[in-house]
């Protein structure tokens, strides 16, 4: 086998498994074709490098004497072991990956050290959300068109090109005049991106059991 294709086959097998954990859950958006195979060349390098660090430490030589005297041919064989502990490390990482995005680890570490006040590429509403502040928990949203409020814990979200979506747990919703319509357990809500108005009525106080809208809570 041809030693080049060998090296990027291998490279990218983890890489890709991780890039599109990240995609799928990470960014929440598909990347484009370059962008992922970017990703996934680093991702898989990574793979690979803390599995080298692995096998040093364990004291086990990472792949077999002969792999870099004959460069136009790759045993795979020999390579088993390496091949198959990838694909669950990259998995093993790909978690620990979406966990330090979740809770913004680099980003506060530049805040820290003041070396810049952005958080990064991603827009408002997935930062907001995916936040792990208590006062984006609970939400009001407004739809102006049907004249109704919906209130309730953020369960779920989304996003796209065009809509973002929510799906709420132990939802109110009002009218227009802030009278009571319905309590239904779990509410979906799709809508165009450039018209959505949400609330986050939270005090630091706290939030009167979601029972009450008025401006005052």
């Amino acid at each position: 086998m041809d030693f080049a294709l060998a090296q990027l086959a291998l490279v990218f097998l983890p890489g890709i498994i991780w890039a599109n954990i990240d995609a799928k859950y990470g960014t929440g958006l598909r990347p484009q074709q370059t962008t992922l195979l970017i990703r996934s060349f680093l991702f898989g390098m990574t793979t690979y490098s803390v599995l080298f660090l692995i096998y040093t430490v364990c004291g086990k030589m990472f792949g077999y004497a002969e792999l870099g005297s004959d460069v136009n041919k790759v045993d795979l064989i020999e390579l088993r072991d390496e091949i198959l502990w990838s694909i669950p490390l990259s998995f093993i990482l790909a978690v620990i990956w979406l966990w330090s995005v979740r809770f913004k680890l680099f980003m506060k570490f530049l805040h820290l050290v003041g070396a810049t006040r952005r958080y990064g590429d991603e827009d408002v509403w997935s930062f907001t959300l995916n936040s792990s502040r208590a006062a984006v928990e609970y939400a009001h949203f407004r739809d102006l068109e049907n004249g109704y409020i919906f209130a309730g814990w953020i369960n779920t979200y989304s996003e796209n090109e065009e809509n973002r979506e929510l799906l709420l747990r132990d939802v109110i919703v009002y009218d227009e005049e802030g009278q009571e319509i319905s309590r239904p357990p779990f509410l979906y809500i799709s809508r165009p991106r450039a018209n959505i108005w949400l609330e986050f009525p939270y005090r630091s106080e706290g939030y009167e059991n979601g029972t009450t809208i008025d401006d005052n809570s």
